[in-house]
């Protein structure tokens, strides 16, 4: 048969396949088509650019710029971030379904340059790894690590380290008149709690050298964390940028000449420390960890931790002093409970105080410690309430205005109300694993994400705060009262403006 034969023959079949194609196109077009048609747009605010989208319409303070957008659209908005795509979501109902029920398709992270491929070794640790069985792995150790009960070995520490916070606030509030800023002092006490928990050590004082070094090798990377560092993951043609800028040069050096010699030198201490520790507690029960593995996990809980809950006391600090009624209820519910039993309440025995508790949780939803929390990313398409979130996408919760969302916080949303908890005293670690009703906010995240160090968090931040409470009075500095209605964009955290207070001895 020649080629014209062949041609001849082969053409009712290529004819055939053709209509055929042509027919499951049109079919598949219009499912696609009947699927979209049915669907809700998630809406997007105006102010976007070419090519850049929402990226320079942020602002200094993007959560609260995009909390009005929620206000103006709804509790679900779609950002054009260069050539990603951001949903956020300020409705905790919606969130709990995309990000909960919907966990096996939102739990991913972005791997960007600095976070994932440089900072984590490729998605190592627990932060930034991809859902994998490596994640379990490394997750499993770390909830075994941190769990109650080895929390509990250091109880007695924790306590002492507690009172050396209200000894500084209070020696330091003496001499001077003016009122002092105590952000430094509750980095102290966070990051020796967790030191001593991760390492098995403390720092004696703020000019310690060694604290000087691990406390601006955290603040070094938080900033390299910053988008600036990262554009070229929202606009490629910075990739040419970074080239000629050398960032990509100075984040590799951050690396290699900051975070891993520091917290490498806190590992192999932590090693041949007296008593127990995180990092023997892993060698010792046979997690087999990696020397990057190790390290990665150390730098995330030592980091997070110390900066997360340091903000978080800060805020309430200027918060009680603006509502001293509320410092009085708080006081004398401490001072009944060592009337009976001689001494300061265990976390244990949290729930004898719960005025205290109540104010705690409010001070935390009030003013909520991080803008939208660490981002998740969708691996697949999710379908939730009529909308749908491509593939792709990163999905981010406001924090801002979800912890003032009406429908969630009926009563009052925008006020401080310490009583709200009153009848939910429970922790957050039995909170998060409940339904999202029961919530009494979202600082730690959500569904297989969820921060694994949340009684850790609650434990140091309940016996420092309740130390100080029983013995000192908070009152405003020479500038006047703590100014809680503006904020500073720290990155990750959302802290006060700096302020001044006046630690003054409660005479019990």
């Amino acid at each position: 048969m020649n080629k014209v034969e062949q041609g001849k023959a082969l053409a009712p079949i290529i004819a055939g396949t053709t209509v055929a194609l042509y027919i499951s196109y049109k079919i598949l077009h219009s499912l696609l088509h009947s699927k979209n048609k049915f669907s809700k747009e998630i809406p997007a605010p105006g102010p976007a650019y070419p090519y850049v989208g929402h990226l320079f319409s942020l602002g200094n303070m993007p959560a609260e710029t995009v909390s009005q957008w929620h206000k103006e659209l709804g509790p679900i908005i779609q950002l054009r971030m260069g050539v990603q795509t951001w949903v956020s979501i300020d409705s905790p109902a919606l969130a709990h379904k995309v990000m909960v029920t919907n966990g096996s398709k939102a739990s991913h992270r972005n791997e960007n340059e600095f976070g994932y491929s440089l900072y984590s070794f490729g998605g190592k640790g627990v932060v930034h790894s991809q859902p994998n069985a490596a994640w379990k792995k490394v997750r499993a150790a770390v909830a075994a690590a941190i769990a109650p009960s080895q929390i509990e070995l250091h109880m007695a520490s924790i306590q002492d380290e507690a009172k050396k916070l209200v000894d500084a606030l209070l020696e330091t509030s003496e001499k001077t008149n003016v009122g002092i800023f105590p952000f430094k002092d509750l980095q102290l006490y966070i990051m020796n709690t967790v030191a001593l928990i991760g390492f098995g050590r403390t720092f004696p004082a703020k000019d310690d050298p060694t604290f000087i070094d691990v406390s601006s090798t955290i603040d070094e990377g938080f900033k390299l964390s910053g988008v600036e560092c990262d554009m070229a993951n929202y606009l490629p043609i910075f990739t040419i940028h970074n080239y000629l800028t050398g960032i990509r040069k100075v984040l590799i050096k951050y690396l290699a000449e900051r975070r891993d010699p520091v917290f490498g030198s806190l590992i192999k201490e932590a090693y041949h420390a007296d008593g127990p520790n995180l990092v023997k507690y892993l060698k010792e029960n046979g997690y087999d960890l990696s020397e990057e593995e190790t390290l990665v996990i150390f730098s995330d809980l030592t980091g997070a931790g110390t900066d997360t809950n340091s903000v978080y006391l800060c805020w309430t600090i200027a918060i009680m002093c603006n509502y001293p009624e509320a410092q009085k209820r708080i006081a004398a519910e401490i001072d009944n409970f060592v009337e009976r039993h001689g001494r300061l309440p265990l976390f244990s025995e949290r729930l004898e105080l719960p005025f205290c508790i109540s104010a705690m949780k409010e001070c935390m939803r009030y003013k909520p410690i991080t803008a939208f929390g660490i981002p998740h990313l969708a691996n697949e398409d999710i379908v939730v309430d009529g909308y749908i979130i491509p593939k792709g996408a990163t999905i981010i919760s406001n924090m801002v205005s979800m912890h003032k969302n009406p429908e969630f916080y009926p009563d009052r949303p925008e006020e401080f109300v310490p009583e709200r908890f009153i009848n939910a005293l429970g922790t957050s670690v039995a909170a998060s694993k409940g339904k999202v009703e029961d919530r009494d906010h979202f600082n730690f995240g959500w569904g297989r994400r969820i921060c694994p160090a949340i009684h850790m968090a609650e434990v140091e931040t309940f016996v420092g705060f309740v130390e100080l409470m029983s013995r000192c009075f908070i009152e405003p500095g020479e500038d006047g009262m703590p100014n809680i209605n503006k904020a500073e964009n720290g990155g990750i955290v959302v802290s006060p403006i700096p302020y001044k207070v006046k630690f003054t001895k409660r005479k019990n």
